[in-house]
């Protein structure tokens, strides 16, 4: 399996992260341990609404502290993710990244500042995030930026199909269906990302290893497996491939000149307990490394996709 293939899809679910407002009960009863927290960490924090967003382990919570505003998840031992909310308004430096790709046309909504990301090791100076409606359906942006030893800054882009992610601290994080399975299993846990849908649906992706073999599975709100093995294969033909997913990749505009050439293309099939499914990474090339363009999908065992993310880099 190409390297730089395996690194790519396990990097596309880690790190987007948004603001969540999920339908819980209004004033949710909050430990004094999570008030502390949140005290501890933001100077005379004050307005702070907090959400419930997994039961009795995690919170988000938006607070003014001076003069800004913040939105963070926490459980009560960390600080899963935190933003500064800057604002409606997306600096057209930022905005003109997206003129060449081929998720160009859409709108913008809530920009803000990742100010902490609790697994976040990437050298990048800046993560901006947004709200995006592209073609009719929600998605998270995130740019990256760094300046590599004084010369221009360069840039990553990613695009994910939900309408928050973050991650978990720790497995016990995680429903305790979920902890189950990787016990009964005999995993070993690395860590997990929740994913929130446009339609308040979780997902869980869980990062884990078995036999020296490091592998990812998606799991449904219910905790009910949806893809990913931990003997994932190499497909080395695209003729491997089941029709409806051929049809699928053929049928759409966003993936036209896209294809299966480039170390960041490649595809995997899965199968764990009965589910089969593939993720598919496909690639344009415009002629050099800082122009290459990525979608990784995720298709269940009916060649439906279950998720989709772009990259690229600048």
């Amino acid at each position: 399996m190409k390297a730089l293939f395996f690194l790519m899809i396990a990097a596309a679910a880690l790190c987007s992260c948004n603001q969540v407002s999920d339908p819980v009960p209004d004033n949710p009863q909050v430990p004094a341990q999570v008030m502390q927290l949140v005290e501890n960490t933001y100077e005379n924090p004050r307005n702070m609404i907090f959400t419930e967003i997994l039961n009795n382990k995690i919170w988000n919570v938006e607070l003014e502290s001076g003069a800004k505003r913040y939105s963070s998840m926490l459980s009560p031992d960390h600080i899963l993710v935190a933003y500064r909310l800057a604002g409606t308004v997306v600096p057209d430096s930022l905005k003109n990244l997206l003129n060449t790709s081929v998720i160009a046309g859409g709108t913008f909504s809530d920009f803000r500042e990742q100010e902490y990301h609790l697994f976040d090791n990437a050298d990048f100076e800046k993560t901006y995030l947004a709200d995006y409606l592209w073609k009719g359906s929600s998605y998270l942006l995130k740019w990256r930026a760094t300046a590599l030893r004084g010369q221009a800054t360069t840039y990553t882009l990613e695009m994910a199909s939900v309408h928050a992610r973050f991650p978990a601290a720790g497995l016990s994080d995680l429903p305790e269906a979920l902890q189950q399975y990787v016990q009964d299993k005999k995993f070993q846990f690395s860590r997990a990302i929740i994913s929130i849908s446009a339609r308040s649906e979780k997902s869980y992706q869980l990062y884990l290893r078995k036999n020296n073999i490091d592998f990812q599975l998606l799991f449904d709100q219910d905790c009910k497996l949806l893809a990913g093995s931990d003997q994932p294969v190499d497909l080395g033909n695209a003729g491997e491939l089941p029709s409806n997913i051929k049809t699928y990749l053929d049928s759409r505009d966003e993936y036209k000149g896209f294809g299966f050439l480039g170390n960041l293309s490649g595809i995997i099939r899965n199968e764990l307990d009965g589910v089969k499914s593939y993720v598919v990474g496909i690639q344009k090339q415009d002629g050099s490394i800082a122009r290459n363009q990525v979608w990784y999908i995720t298709f269940d065992q009916n060649g439906s996709p279950l998720s989709r993310d772009y990259f690229v880099l600048y």
